[in-house]
């Protein structure tokens, strides 16, 4: 029982202790390079839940590929993910963000079912190697529409690059030990919205969300849920839970490449000021 009661007041202490240090450093004055807005940039690691499937033709011809899942079919089904990070805030009404997201997800499974990759047929009960490797680049503009009980309600408007490459290795109908790569990439538009609340003792919270449906190409959707603590002037720690959603077709052939990713995810990390 002793114990038990020392390790709560190890921790109550802790805390008040994290209060106390960042009292007493936001008492102090942050750098800045202009007075008409302040910035970060910095880097995020997480781990990233994975789940899809692809059709991807060779060439249009029809019976050269087939859908394949990703996680039943492959056994690709999560991965570590970066995030390299930068944002702004300009005249306290417009916000700026830019995030280029990484990850590459593998997966070795002996498929139970033929699958039809680029012109390629993997026989059933055959080994399997698979590499996805997602970028994913993020770009909004976002300015605050009106306040409500101190959050911030802002229209935001974006533009997403994602692109994405897959790899199969292993052995053909023809007994060869072949690697098959296939990459494809697309551009969307967005509009979407952030709710922003900045918390005494350094801390932000930040609802972001932003999507598109186009009706020959696909959809995309991509959500963030955060909290910022600025530990120290111009050092902030961030912690966040992300959904992404991509879905595109690919129309500029007589038999489309297909691909769909859903990605959620958790990340932390560190933002420096300036």
């Amino acid at each position: 029982m002793r114990s038990k009661k020392s390790r709560l007041l190890f921790l109550l202490t802790l805390f008040l202790g994290i209060l106390n240090y960042a009292d007493q450093a936001l008492a102090q004055q942050p750098f800045t390079l202009t007075s008409w807005g302040r910035f970060f940039t910095g880097i995020d690691l997480g781990y990233q839940w994975i789940s899809g499937d692809f059709v991807i033709p060779a060439g249009g011809r029809p019976g050269s590929g087939g859908r394949i899942y990703i996680g039943p079919d492959l056994g690709v089904d999560q991965t570590e993910s970066i995030s390299i990070l930068g944002d702004g805030q300009i005249l306290d009404n417009h916000f700026v963000n830019i995030e280029y997201f990484m990850c590459l997800a593998t997966g070795l499974k002996r498929i139970q079912r033929e699958l039809m990759f680029h012109n390629r047929l993997y026989p059933e009960d055959s080994l399997v190697d698979t590499r996805i490797d997602m970028n994913w680049l993020r770009m909004t503009y976002a300015f605050k529409f009106l306040d409500i009980e101190s959050w911030a309600i802002c229209p935001s408007f974006g533009l997403h690059y994602v692109r994405c490459g897959v790899s199969l290795n292993g052995e053909t109908e023809k007994g060869l030990n072949t690697s098959n790569t296939r990459r494809l990439d697309a551009i969307y538009p967005t509009v979407g919205i952030q709710a922003r609340y900045p918390a005494p003792y350094g801390l932000d919270f930040r609802l972001e969300w932003e999507g598109m449906h186009l009706i020959t190409m696909g959809l995309i959707s991509s959500f963030r849920l955060s909290t910022n603590f600025e530990i120290y002037p111009d050092v902030r720690f961030d912690f966040g839970f992300t959904h992404r959603m991509v879905s595109s077709v690919e129309n500029n052939q007589t038999l489309n490449n297909e691909w769909f990713y859903n990605l959620t995810g958790v990340a932390g990390g560190v933002s420096f000021g300036f």
